[in-house]
């Protein structure tokens, strides 16, 4: 049985390993082709294999399987490829911020948002931010939760906001929690149900319904919520998570819908919806702030931290 390879040490790795390996690494995990990661790079095909055999030289492994139709990662290339993306995205980000320093400015961070902290939390706590760090700008990205623990991993986000699910309890992750919030029915103004001080399950389930796709975890509370009480809800007007869409949709018709508490809040006060006078137990998981467990929250970081913080204080009250 022949013997497992040994790694070299970090050190011998250090004095041959330049930016130009891990580049064309990055280009060849991405487009499994040397020809292609070659003409990406603006590199002979030659130079890119020699870099290759280079890169393989130095950890002693193979990192990639030659075959007709291209190159396919190893198990060692899929390991060193990952990593690579995201010593790659800690470098960017803080050539940015150096940049940032360098014209006056305090730092850039880069905040992955979920649907839920968009409209109050994260504009209120951006604000206080930039009250007491003008220099700090936040460049905000949303996506859906998955897609956004993804890019967390890979060091595309400095951190992510949104409800902590169970995936984000991953060992490299580090989780805080910064509030919960129940959910509120509401509906447009003038709805039959907005003045109405007594509704009950069976006067909710005869109305029609703009609700989360079913996969949605609030969707399964609603629907198990209807459920328990023999009660089944009509096919939804639409399924949608879009904000923009389902606040012309309420507005514009008798549909209800479920928000959460701030969220609600946030349109009651603009007029534009309404709260209905009924308080179900759609519980969700609380929304919080992920980072990567080993890396240190840099300065401009830690300031937005405490921003939001402060803010979900509030909103939490």
């Amino acid at each position: 049985m022949p013997s497992p390879p040994r790694i070299p040490e970090l050190r011998h790795i250090g004095g041959r390993l330049r930016m130009r390996h891990l580049e064309l690494l990055r280009a060849l995990y991405a487009l499994r082709s040397v020809h292609k990661a070659a003409a990406e790079l603006g590199m002979t095909q030659p130079a890119a294999s020699k870099q290759l055999l280079e890169l393989e030289d130095m950890f002693g492994v193979p990192l990639f399987q030659r075959t007709r139709r291209g190159i396919v990662p190893t198990g060692f290339g899929h390991a060193l490829a990952r990593k690579a993306d995201v010593l790659w995205s800690d470098l960017s980000g803080a050539r940015n911020e150096m940049a940032a320093l360098a014209v006056g400015a305090s730092g850039r961070i880069r905040v992955g948002v979920q649907q839920v902290a968009l409209p109050v939390l994260v504009p209120r706590a951006v604000q206080r931010l930039h009250a007491e760090h003008a220099g700090v700008t936040v460049m905000l990205q949303e996506e859906a939760h998955d897609t956004l623990l993804a890019g967390l991993a890979r060091g595309e986000f400095d951190c992510v906001l949104g409800r902590l699910m169970l995936d984000a309890t991953q060992p490299i992750f580090r989780t805080e929690v910064l509030y919960e919030e129940p959910i509120c029915v509401v509906a447009r103004v003038g709805h039959p149900l907005a003045k109405s001080s007594r509704i009950t399950a069976a006067a909710l389930a005869r109305q029609d319904w703009l609700l989360p796709p079913p996969q949605a975890p609030l969707r399964q509370r609603i629907d198990a919520y209807f459920a328990q009480h023999g009660l089944t809800l009509r096919a939804p007007m639409a399924e949608s998570v879009s904000l923009l869409a389902n606040e012309v949709l309420l507005r514009t018709s008798d549909v209800l819908s479920a928000m959460p508490r701030a969220v609600a809040q946030h349109y009651a006060a603009l007029g534009v919806l309404a709260i209905l006078k009924f308080r179900p137990d759609w519980t969700l998981p609380p929304v919080g702030v992920v980072q990567r467990a080993e890396v240190e929250a840099a300065p401009a970081l830690q300031r937005f931290l405490e921003a939001l913080r402060i803010e979900a204080g509030a909103l939490g009250a």
